[in-house]
């Protein structure tokens, strides 16, 4: 601990935490930490109040560099921080911030004298480039003949740039040569942004490591500036997130990362949960902690949580317990339920019936309850089909996908569209139509070939569970057999998930 820690303040820092909060919080600065915060156990408590007491016991606030997703986030957790004992309101405060604000940050900065961003060959102060001059000046630099060879639109070449800046190593299963197509684009672009002064959203991270990789003494300069290192949402990172965390490590600073791996659900952008399940591997000598009291859902919600990973390895398994309510017969809540329907406006009844029953019995607002579906479509018609019902001015729960939902929480939870192929989401296969002797022969030997179903079930297992934690009292479990997609009617079988709970 520091010589001039404030005893009181630590213990004013410390106070209202639990015994894994807390060992969390106090932590030791000579190795690295991971923090696996389950559902509703106070991560952003966690965090906050590690970024304290580092200022307390550690080190200078002004050399904590806390990175975290959203600019909404970081505003909130810079609020949060600045009213916390222990942090002097007076001095030069932590650095709280997203990953791409930080790399704006360090392209703007002056280092040993000179401009970063000169550095990088930008004459001028370079202006944002918008959705519209991008495809435009991707037109400059790629002919149509290019782009016939790769087989792509100007749109679809825009779409596979972004994803590479993302994720390199996602475009190797491409072929060399459209590989070596994709280089020269992507180059020939970077050079015309620096020659016309212009950078986007993907080129502050990107370019702050191009940086670093070329100006060793700018390198040292950034990971001298900091001796803690936090990270909110570590398992929603990607590679060059995970590039830019490495490239600020020094002897004297370590990584404190606070995630859950069972909430990980951004792959489709790029998110890479790999460092959180090998975090030893990118962080030698690290330490986990596990967060699991949690401060949202009764004991029977909880319950129904912990099958769902059931058989995950030791190592990551988290069993989430209650600390809002005594497991009791009495306290323990209401167990979810499972509901079965044959269309959508029998569902829609029977939801609505149940949250006026709950309004009047649990004084819970109809208002305050949600609804939570994994596709817009489905949840675009379930609420276009209550709005006839009840009419535009009637109160009636919040519709939101299972996605959007993350980070919040709600007195009662109806968890829709738990079909195959809806959640978990994947394309079903058509049967091919036997007409002819031909075709009966064709299907015995294609039924040994079948191709895998394009879906990632692990993390659609954790949309799943990502749906289940947001229930704080009320959950129901909703699968509907016959439903309205892309303007046509289909057949569904329940979800897999349904098993699990």
């Amino acid at each position: 601990m520091k010589n001039n820690a404030d005893s009181s303040a630590v213990k004013d820092i410390l106070k209202g935490l639990n015994s894994q909060q807390e060992k969390a919080v106090t932590a030791s600065f000579n190795r690295h930490w991971l923090v696996l915060a389950g559902a509703g156990c106070g991560k952003t408590s966690v965090l906050t109040k590690r970024i304290a007491f580092c200022a307390q016991a550690h080190c200078p606030q002004h050399k904590i560099l806390a990175l975290t997703f959203t600019r909404k986030a970081a505003e909130e957790m810079k609020e949060r921080v600045y009213k916390l004992p222990g942090i002097e309101k007076n001095d030069t405060p932590p650095v709280v911030t997203t990953f791409h604000g930080f790399g704006l940050q360090v392209l703007r900065d002056t280092v040993l004298g000179m401009k970063n961003s000169a550095r990088l060959g930008y004459t001028t102060e370079p202006a944002l480039l918008n959705g519209e001059e991008r495809v435009r000046l991707l037109a400059e630099v790629s002919t149509t003949d290019q782009r016939r060879s790769l087989g792509i639109s100007i749109t679809g070449l825009d779409d596979l740039l972004a994803r590479q800046d993302v994720n390199p190593d996602r475009v190797m299963a491409l072929p060399e040569s459209v590989r070596a197509a994709l280089r020269k684009t992507a180059d020939d672009f970077s050079r015309v942004k620096i020659e016309r002064s212009r950078w986007e959203f993907s080129d502050m991270i990107k370019q702050a490591l191009a940086l670093f990789e070329n100006h060793v003494d700018v390198k040292r300069h950034y990971a001298a500036a900091f001796s803690a290192i936090l990270v909110d949402e570590f398992q929603d990172t990607n590679p060059l997130q995970i590039t830019m965390l490495h490239a600020l490590l020094s002897p004297q600073n370590r990584v404190f990362a606070v995630g859950d791996d069972d909430q990980a659900i951004y792959g489709f952008r790029g998110a890479d949960i790999g460092p959180t399940m090998n975090f030893d591997g990118h962080f030698p000598g690290a330490g986990m902690i596990k967060l699991e009291m949690n401060y949202r859902s009764t004991p029977a919600i909880l319950k129904t949580a912990n099958r769902i990973f059931s058989d995950k390895p030791l190592q990551f398994r988290k069993s989430l317990v209650s600390g809002r309510y005594a497991d009791t017969a009495e306290s323990g809540g209401a167990r979810p339920q499972k509901w079965f329907f044959a269309d959508h406006e029998k569902m829609i009844r029977q939801v609505l019936d149940t949250a006026r029953l709950l309004q009047k019995n649990e004084k819970i607002a109809v208002s305050s309850m949600a609804m939570l579906f994994r596709l817009n479509e489905t949840l675009s018609t379930a609420k276009e089909m209550m709005t006839g019902m009840c009419g535009a001015d009637a109160g009636f729960p919040t519709f939101i996908t299972v996605h959007g939902s993350k980070g919040l929480e709600f007195p009662v939870v109806f968890l829709c569209d738990l079909e195959e192929s809806i959640f978990p989401h994947y394309k079903i296969q058509k049967s091919r139509k036997i007409n002819t002797w031909t075709d009966l022969v064709i299907s015995v030997f294609r039924t040994k070939k079948k191709k895998p179903v394009d879906c990632d079930f692990d993390e659609e297992q954790r949309l799943f569970y990502v749906g289940v934690t947001r229930a704080e009292r009320f959950l129901y479990l909703i699968s509907v057999k016959e439903k309205l997609l892309h303007g046509r009617k289909v057949q569904l079988k329940p979800s897999r998930f349904l098993r699990l709970v």
